[in-house]
This record gives C-alpha cells, sequence and structure tokens, in this order.
C-alpha cells in the first residue's frame, strides 16, 4: 500500500495547501499596467470571465461566498470598469454578468499566473488512467464535502 494514500497524510496536505492559498490572497497583484486587484478581485474576474452572464446569487452558491462579499467585490470591478452589467434572461431585477475589454485583458493576465501550475497538472493527468482520475475526483469532492460540512 503507497504510503502517500494514506487519508491523513492527504488531509495534512489540503490543510497546508488551504493555509498556503489564504496567504496569497493578502498580496495584491498589477494587470493592465497599473491595475492593482487582489487574488480574490481576481478570481471574480475568471468566474464572470469562465460563465458569462452569471449571477450574483450563483456565484455565491457556487463558490461558497457570501452575496455581501460577491455584491462588495463586483461593485468594485464595476467601478474599475473591468466588468458589464447586463439585463437578465430571467428577467425582473436580476442582471448578468460579463467582462468589459479591460477585464478580459486582466483575466488573459491572471490566467497567465496560473499556466505554469495548470500546465504542470494536466501534465501528470495525462499519465493517468481514467480509474485514477476518478478517484482524485472523488478523493477531492470528499474533501470539499466535509469543508462545506464545517462552515454549515
Amino acid at each position: 500500500r503507497c504510503p502517500l494514500l494514506r487519508p491523513d497524510i492527504l488531509l495534512t496536505r489540503a490543510y497546508k495547501m488551504i493555509n498556503l492559498y489564504n496567504s496569497t490572497q493578502k498580496k495584491p497583484h498589477t494587470y493592465a499596467g497599473e491595475l492593482v486587484l487582489y487574488p480574490a478581485q481576481a478570481h471574480m474576474i475568471e468566474i464572470i470571465g469562465s460563465s458569462p452572464g452569471i449571477h450574483l446569487s450563483e456565484i455565491a452558491d457556487e463558490y461558497l461566498i457570501t452575496k455581501g462579499a460577491v455584491s462588495q467585490t463586483i461593485s468594485f470591478l464595476f467601478k474599475k470598469g473591468l466588468i458589464l452589467k447586463k439585463p437578465s434572461e430571467k428577467g425582473g431585477r436580476s442582471v448578468g454578468l460579463f467582462l468589459s475589454d479591460l477585464g478580459k485583458t486582466v483575466l488573459e493576465q491572471h490566467r497567465a499566473l496560473h499556466r505554469c501550475m495548470t500546465d504542470e497538472v494536466s501534465r501528470l493527468a495525462k499519465g493517468l488512467s481514467p480509474e485514477a482520475l476518478d478517484i482524485l475526483t472523488q478523493i477531492a469532492d470528499v474533501i470539499e464535502k466535509n469543508i462545506r460540512n464545517m462552515k454549515s
């Protein structure tokens, strides 16, 4: 039995990754020449760029962020000219969120920051069988489910 697959080791590594990730959220990056954004703001641009027309409540529900925090970030990004709000196809007062041209530029620069990691993960994943990938996904799902339960 491979010692790397021991649950206590996996959970310890997940905990370390969460802590490391949290520590990176305090350091802003400069985009599009002089636009300073914190990672949470850049990740909101990533979310909107990946799902044009998404609604505030969908972001909050899917990414486990309070509606207040999403609203505050959306307001900031809108004032900076990074996102556009358009009436929702669903009608009512709901609006869909889209990236402006400046927002698309920031998105590409943000993705470039992550490209090294995503390329490396993709390279490693290509060497795994579909069954191994499924097991990794199931492990991630269990960890996510338990973190969600801790939040409740």
